[in-house]
């Protein structure tokens, strides 16, 4: 009996060395697993901290666009990439590829991570288009309508780019001179917000068999939401220096990276570009074209380097140095005029070459008006706020055969047009590399007022379906201006960069 009660003593003190066994066992387990699920609980929170240090990175730089559009450009996007930046508890480091004619984004890579974390790091990609309105080969705020003849796209226009009218698009597929097929050829994209009218047998034709899709990959003609148009940007004054401010009347002729200018009637002098690229015209408004105290400009010439200038009321394009006020004669208008990039070395644009020496060049200009920028037509400048020339019906006529202007122009109010546009003979071709923005489509030919324009019509020659005055319209949209733009030509709250594609 004793010998039994002995033994199972042992096997309770077995039993009880099992049981603390297995209950340390079961506590080290239960820690292991409290352990790890803290563990798990701030891995999480270091990758989610990790995720939104890498965000802040994308919005930082997003920041330092919206205060200046071309800010990819300069040395402080430089010095902020491939740097470790502090941001609340732990870094980011951001890398960005600059946009170029060929993939005209900015595409941003941002790391982030915990200081007590460096071996958790997430990172974030964010692909950025500019949205702006020199994306536009041409855009137009208040449309056309069937009555006003000239303000509308002819025949022989021909359009190389994106084009947007807030109002009407009117287009005419049997009136001017170019091409026998239809109507104004555009190579790329068409919007517009009003209604679409097509006069190739009647004024409210809904025919489009004239829009050939081989000439127009964009297809055909897209009703799309209005967009935003500039007003005159006040920054322009704010920022422009004090030097390069004018008062009324002024000359402008530009020979590369020299500019020479006649304020009012005073004397020529010779100046150095701005260094901001701002020159600032003031003064009264009107019609006045030639007076002392208006505030026009009149320029042309070649510009080595980058410039914008704004007028508060009118912007002449001359065909030569505005600043010589010995009146042009008869022949030297002869030449192409205007005012071109010197980088271009007066090469032709075509769109074939386009793409490849526009991607050489580093010029770049705008041309700000809070009314019209015109192309000169008759009468020249002189020093007592009259004006040279002589001659019928206008004047003598100081425009050029064929015109090249490299610009992004601006109308605000107005229009970008032909002078006179009736009057005087046909001068070949119009030219423009940049962006066209205007409140209201401007005439630059005139052509014989033809009612009805019926197809029958359509083989009849000089007058009815022939330009008979100013120029046939080329718009080559500036491929550069789809992601920067001349100096503050619309400021920043008018342009600015937006996400169009995020992915971690």
């Amino acid at each position: 009996m004793s010998n039994n009660l002995k033994n199972q003593k042992g096997a309770t003190m077995v039993i009880v060395l099992m049981l603390m066994a297995l209950l340390v066992i079961l506590g080290s387990s239960a820690i292991s697993m409290a352990n790890n699920q803290t563990k798990q609980v701030s891995w999480h929170q270091q990758r989610e901290q990790a995720l939104q240090y890498a965000e802040a990175g994308i919005h930082r730089y997003m920041a330092e666009l919206s205060k200046d559009p071309n800010f990819f450009k300069t040395q402080a996007s430089t010095n902020m990439q491939n740097i470790d930046t502090v941001y609340q508890d732990g870094y980011f480091k951001i890398v960005c590829t600059q946009p170029s004619i060929s993939s005209p984004y900015i595409n941003i890579t941002s790391t982030g991570w915990h200081k007590n974390s460096a071996n958790v790091k997430r990172t974030v990609t964010a692909k950025l288009q500019k949205k702006d309105i020199l994306q536009n080969a041409a855009a137009t705020n208040t449309g056309s309508d069937v009555f006003w003849y000239t303000n509308r796209y002819m025949r022989g226009d021909v359009i190389y780019g994106p084009l947007h009218i807030n109002g009407n698009l009117v287009v005419s597929g049997k009136v001017g001179d170019g091409y026998a097929d239809g109507g104004p050829l555009f190579y790329d994209k068409v919007t517009y917000s009003g209604n679409y009218i097509v006069e190739p047998g009647s004024w409210f034709a809904s025919d489009t068999t004239w829009f050939n899709p081989v000439y127009n990959p964009g297809g055909i003609p897209e009703k799309a939401p209005r967009t935003g148009m500039p007003s005159m940007n006040e920054n322009l004054l704010a920022q422009a220096d004090n030097d390069y401010v004018y008062q009324g009347r002024t000359c402008i002729y530009i020979d590369g990276s020299t500019l020479y200018i006649r304020n009012q009637g005073g004397s020529r002098v010779s100046r150095s570009l701005p260094s901001n690229g701002i020159i600032y015209v003031r003064g009264t408004t009107g019609n006045n074209k030639w007076g002392l105290n208006t505030a026009n400009v009149f320029v042309s010439g070649k510009l080595n380097g980058r410039l914008t200038i704004a007028a508060e009321n009118d912007i002449y394009i001359t065909a030569t140095d505005p600043t010589d006020w010995n009146t042009p004669n008869a022949s030297t208008p002869a030449s192409s005029g205007g005012v071109t990039y010197y980088d271009l070395n007066n090469q032709t644009i075509t769109a074939d070459n386009r793409n490849t020496l526009i991607t050489g060049c580093d010029d770049m200009l705008g041309l700000i008006a809070n009314r019209n920028v015109r192309i000169l037509h008759y009468y020249w400048p002189k020093a007592d706020g009259y004006w040279n020339g002589w001659g019928s019906p206008n004047g003598t006529d100081v425009a050029p055969k064929n015109l090249n202007i490299h610009a992004a122009i601006c109308a605000v109010t107005g229009s970008f047009e032909y002078e006179e546009h009736r009057d005087g003979p046909k001068k070949g071709t119009l030219t423009v590399l940049g962006s066209v923005i205007q409140n209201r489509t401007g005439p630059l030919a005139g052509y014989s007022v033809n009612l009805i324009d019926l197809d029958s019509f359509t083989n009849i020659s000089d007058p009815l379906h022939d330009r008979l005055s100013g120029y046939g319209r080329i718009f080559m949209h500036d491929p550069r201006m789809m992601f920067e733009s001349p100096p503050n030509f619309m400021g920043p709250e008018n342009s600015g960069w937006e996400i169009i594609e995020w992915h971690e």
